[in-house]
Order: C-alpha cells, then structure tokens, then sequence
C-alpha cells in the first residue's frame, strides 16, 4: 500500500482547493485510505452513513455480483470506520462531502476528438465543467442560521485528482472527483485509454420538475448512482463496446439529478449514453468515427440541433447555443485541429462566453451580472498518451477597463505511469 497526496492548487486568492491522491494498493486498501480521508478531513462519521437495512443489504449484494471491485473498496471504508462490513444498518457504499441535500445540476460542454480529426493523430476529450461558486445553503435556499452559512465552504471548493493504481482488479484510472470521496467522477480517462464524462440532462430536469426524485435521505434505490457510473466504466471497460454493454446492463438511479454520458477511446470511437427523461428507454448515440459533441439537452430527442436555426439566448437555451457553436465551429474548420483549436473551442463555450454574449442583449444583462455559475475547469484528456491537462477557475478579477474578468490557472499536467497499472480482473 503507498498513498502519496499533494496541494496542486489552492491558497487564500484560490476559490478552489484541488489536491492530488495516488493510491497504489488492493482494491480493500483504496477503500480504507478513501475512508479514513473522509473521517479526518470532512468528520464523516458511522451516524451519517445510516441506512434503510433493506435497501443496504440488497445494495450490497449488487455491487457483490455486478460490481465486486466496488464491495472490496466498501469493505475497506468499513475498516477505516471501524465498522463490520456487513452490518446492514449502514450503507458505505457513498462517502459524500460539501453535499449536503443534493448539488443543483452542472451545465458542461463536452466534446471527443478521434485521431483522425487531429494534427497530432492522438484522440482527445475536451470539457468544460460549469458549476456555481456558492454553498450549499446558498445553492437551495436553506434558512440556516448565519454563524452557520458563514462556516460552509463552497460545494466545489475541493475537487480531487484522484490516481489509482488496484493491485487485485480493475484498471489504472485518473479521474477529478467532487461531491463522493469513494466514486464521485466527473470526468476521467483509464489506462485503457477510455475516457469518460457527464453532463446534467437539463431536460429531464425541467419535464420532472418538483417531480424529480433526488434522494435527500439514504437512497432507497439500488444499482449506481450517477457518478458511480463512471467509476464503474473506468474500472471496467476497455473499449466503447464494452462500455456500451456495461451501462445497458447495469442498474442505475440517481441520487440528485439525471444525467447523460459521453463515453470514447483511443481506436476512434466514441458514444453517447442517454436514459430519457422516464428512465424507461434507453439510447446509445454512437459518434460513427467523427468528432462527437454534448452539452445538457437530450440529444435522441433533437438529432438536428446542430443545424437548427439559432433562437433567442437565454439560461433556457444556452445548452443548445453551445452545442450549436461547437458544432459550427468543428464543421469551419478546415484541415487538422491542433491541441490549441480544442482548447479554443471549448474556450467559446464557456461561462465567460456565454455571459459576453449574453451582455449584447440588455434586457440579460442583470441575469448574467447575477449569476454564480463559472467554467470551474477545463479538462483535456490525450487517449493515446493516458495524459490530462486541468485549467482551473480562481477567482474574479477586473480588467484595466473595469470589465470583470476570471483568474484561471494555466494547464496542470497529469499522466498515468503505465508501468504502475495492474492487469484487469473483475
């Protein structure tokens, strides 16, 4: 077992704290250090993690026969808590931090390059992970007395790169995590070269509206939560083939939010998986070898968004407004696209772009001054090369001209050491 941690960014004129975990161990052993990280620094203790009996007993017996990787982790936490693993009157499945009811939904651009599209002839996966600046109690509207809001950091001040090398089964994965210390990935690539990440299915969202069935409580709901489902492809899945077949028949719920997934590796392809909006049909939206983009819309329910006519910008369409400019973009471009060319479109679709387009109406000039959402990173993943570079949001600034601007970090490199991963074995 080795665990090695480091600040990669943080500090007083930081908004985010990301630190970087390398674990080289049994999957028993990830499960323990994740566990005691989570007592220590954020005071989980066994009374938050209790659960229904029922509901932990049969979630457990899942993850034995669809997910057995994840119960040795689980039974690592148990270790780490001092608790029995099979004590049903807890579920630690979950180890959630700065979470509190459920985290309001992540407006992302996504975007998978194949080789064949690029000048280096290595395949990318490009994001833009938008999400607001505010606490949890600000985020829904919890009347918490002050002296209590005034002690609550940001739900996304600490992010984690988290690197992971099992040494008893599952491959090599390097992935940012939030909100769940044990499987909270947002995006990530594995030693395979498949590359995951999600996006809030806005949609779903609005159609359920006060129906939407998030789990403020223990989730009385079995299979994977929706950033467990990523953990699971990168543990897992070699190939989009093979991930295509594993999210069809895995169980899945969500414990706050629907969303849809973008799944591609390093042969070309790529995918995206969407649930609609009833959970009852599934799609597979396969990117057929060429560049592949998402945002926060349903894709199976508008195929032609890309080509449809452009409508008033507002919160209410900028899904389709950013999907629309990356598609636009990719289709201008002629020859090869350089790292530069990816970063620069992902850059016309972030938070700050949104918000400067905006400003040319006047009428959304209020809305945009007076909302907290920002571009918190930008990731790029190299599938071919098992690399990842993060640009991450500091804070505000002010330009010269008194126009308010961001603070961002320049692009942190991170690789998978291929000489550290261990073979594959469920």
């Amino acid at each position: 077992m080795n665990t090695v941690e480091h600040t990669v960014l943080g500090g007083p004129d930081s908004f985010m704290t990301v630190r970087h975990l390398v674990v080289h161990g049994t999957n028993f052993e990830i499960g323990r250090a994740l566990g005691s990280l989570a007592a220590e620094r954020y005071g989980l203790n066994p009374a938050s993690l209790a659960a229904d009996p029922l509901y932990a007993r049969v979630r457990r017996a899942c993850f034995a026969e669809h997910y057995p990787i994840h119960l040795e982790r689980v039974r690592g936490v148990a270790a780490a808590l001092d608790l029995d693993a099979n004590d049903d009157s807890f579920d630690l499945g979950i180890l959630p931090y700065h979470l509190g009811p459920g985290p309001p939904a992540p407006a992302c651009s996504v975007v998978y390059y194949p080789p064949s599209t690029t000048a280096t002839g290595r395949g990318y996966l490009s994001r833009n992970y938008d999400f607001s600046t505010g606490t949890i109690a600000e985020l829904m509207g919890l009347p918490l007395p002050l002296e209590v809001r005034s002690q609550m950091r940001p739900v996304m001040s600490e992010p984690y790169l988290m690197e992971w090398y099992p040494e008893d089964g599952g491959y090599a994965s390097l992935a940012i995590q939030a909100f769940d210390v044990l499987s909270g990935v947002l995006d990530g690539i594995n030693s395979e070269g498949l590359a995951v990440s999600i996006m809030a299915d806005e949609e779903a969202i609005a159609d359920l509206g006060p129906r939407l069935e998030g789990h403020p409580g223990p989730p009385k709901a079995i299979g994977l939560h929706e950033l467990q489902v990523m953990r699971f492809l990168l543990d897992t899945c070699r190939t989009t083939d093979e991930a295509k077949e594993a999210l069809l028949a895995v169980r899945q719920y969500y414990f706050a939010i629907p969303c849809h997934y973008i799944v591609a590796d390093r042969s070309g392809r790529s995918f995206v998986f969407e649930n609609s909006t009833g959970r009852n049909v599934q799609h597979v939206i396969d990117g057929g070898g060429e560049a592949q983009a998402v945002t926060n819309f349903q894709i199976h329910r508008h195929p032609e968004a890309g080509s449809a006519p452009e409508e008033p910008l507002t919160f209410e369409t900028n899904a389709f407004w950013r999907y629309r400019t990356l598609v636009g973009r990719i289709a201008a471009r002629k020859g090869l696209l350089t790292v530069d060319d990816i970063r620069a479109n992902n850059a016309c679709v972030s938070v700050q772009a949104l918000f400067a387009r905006m400003r040319e109406n006047p009428a959304a000039e209020s809305i945009a001054a007076g909302t907290r959402v920002r571009t918190l990173w930008h990731s790029l993943y190299d599938l071919n090369r098992r690399t990842a570079g993060f640009s991450f949001y500091l804070g505000e600034g002010i330009h010269a001209d008194g126009t308010p601007t961001e603070r961002r970090s320049g692009y942190l490199g991170f690789a998978l050491d291929a000489a550290g991963a261990a073979s594959h074995g469920r």
